[in-house]
């Protein structure tokens, strides 16, 4: 057993001094995947309003943004029995589901019927290697404590819920309130038994919105009002200790009595409520659309990450890290969806390893964007030939600093 200790404590010294010694492109794209918070994403159903059953079809069929982690736990549609205090219904929701211990046994990748876990899905988020796997050694390492450490400060503690409550703007009749008669106990149940909504369930097809030009006049004016509710995982060393000793089994190491504990666990994993956010989308272009089903998608799709790129501009814990690819200029793939602008300014971030193996960050620069050389990156883009849409990249000057080298990462500054 010593002789696969020391072997393991040798492999991680060389994975880390790797990391610190090689920022080639493939290690940019590592170390930005490290970086990445892990997101859940999901959508109040208003079946019943105007346009309710294409918002939450599109929303079904959206893709978590690429800057994070799906951390999707097989539903993306709730409804409640009220439409009032939305707040409320959401905490209420998130405690009786237990949705923390949910996000938990997704990160572990609990099996269900026996319990047992395993550390795979934390190996390929957070780039550790196979020696992660196992806690025991881990935990009696100093290197291993702390990549268990890291995994749960910017990994597992990174972990949001994310949910919408998207409803059509109707600028004849303002807004239609309507009730759901949908029992908030029982779709709580159904919820977590159901599938996303189907093919079949396609309210675009067969229906008078089966053509661009069948409601044009409803259509070419479609907006919506999005509030955007935010919640992170609570997690630190204190609730990482007392899940490692209470609840956490593995093949090498089952344990009944862990199983039957984990099981009945509803108050150690919380979800903690960050902000809320809200915007009406602006008017979306017609170039490149050809359905109401893409037309809709574009103005949600848009209205969502506006509604994202506000929360990071807003809770600094929830701002994305991106890496710098080049430098001569400096560019980095961010843009118009992530609400980049002239007045934004950015720090620049030189990730360190400490001689206790912890990361840490330390700021050497300031850069800003460059005028007319901010990427388009929005939904469609591409299709309604906008502005800079071909760019890739946005490019950024240097305000102060010393040298940078590709591998550092930009976060935004207020």
């Amino acid at each position: 057993m010593g002789i696969l200790r020391l072997k393991c404590l040798f492999l991680i010294m060389v994975v880390a001094s790797i990391q610190m010694l090689q920022p080639c492109c493939a290690q940019i794209k590592e170390d930005y995947e490290y970086e990445r918070a892990s997101l859940c994403m999901m959508l109040i159903k208003h079946h019943e309003k105007k346009f309710g059953n294409e918002i939450q079809y599109v929303f079904s069929r959206m893709q978590v943004p690429m800057r994070f982690n799906d951390h999707d736990l097989g539903v993306r549609l709730v409804s409640f029995a009220s439409e009032r205090k939305q707040l409320d219904n959401i905490k209420s929701f998130i405690q009786q589901v237990n949705l923390g211990k949910r996000c938990i046994s997704k990160w572990f990748n609990r099996n269900k019927a026996s319990g047992l876990m395993d550390m795979e899905l934390i190996k390929e988020r957070g780039l550790y290697n196979a020696t992660l796997g196992d806690v025991n050694v881990a935990r009696n390492q100093i290197r291993g404590l702390a990549l268990l450490e890291d995994a749960g400060e910017m990994l597992i503690g990174n972990t949001y819920l994310v949910m919408n409550d998207i409803t059509y703007v109707d600028h004849s009749t303002g807004w239609n309130i309507f009730k759901d008669v949908i029992n908030f106990t029982k779709n709580i149940t159904d919820i977590w038994t159901k599938d996303n909504v189907s093919d079949a369930d396609n309210p675009f097809v067969n229906s008078d919105l089966s053509s661009i030009n069948a409601t044009l006049d409803d259509i070419k004016g479609f907006r919506v009002k999005v509030k955007t509710y935010l919640f992170k995982l609570k997690w630190n060393n204190e609730i990482a200790n007392q899940f490692y000793n209470m609840f956490y089994i593995d093949s090498e190491n089952p344990d009944p009595a862990k199983f039957s504990a984990f099981k009945s666990e509803n108050e150690l994993f919380e979800m903690e409520y960050v902000g809320m956010v809200e915007n009406t989308s602006t008017k979306a272009s017609l170039n490149g659309v050809t359905t109401n089903e893409q037309l809709i998608t574009k103005v949600c799709t848009r209205a969502l990450d506006k509604n994202i790129a506000d929360l990071q501009h807003e809770f600094e814990d929830f701002r994305i890290k991106a890496p710098i690819v080049n430098i001569s200029p400096i560019q980095v793939q961010i843009g118009l969806k992530e609400d980049v602008s002239e007045s934004s300014r950015f720090e620049v971030l030189e990730r360190r390893i400490k001689d206790d193996g912890r990361v840490e960050y330390k700021r050497v620069g300031i850069v800003k964007p460059v005028k007319d050389k901010i990427w388009d990156n929005r939904f469609m883009s591409i299709e309604e030939n906008a502005l800079n849409s071909n760019l890739l990249y946005t490019e950024f000057v240097k305000v102060s600093g010393s040298d940078f080298y590709p591998g550092m990462f930009i976060r935004e500054i207020k």
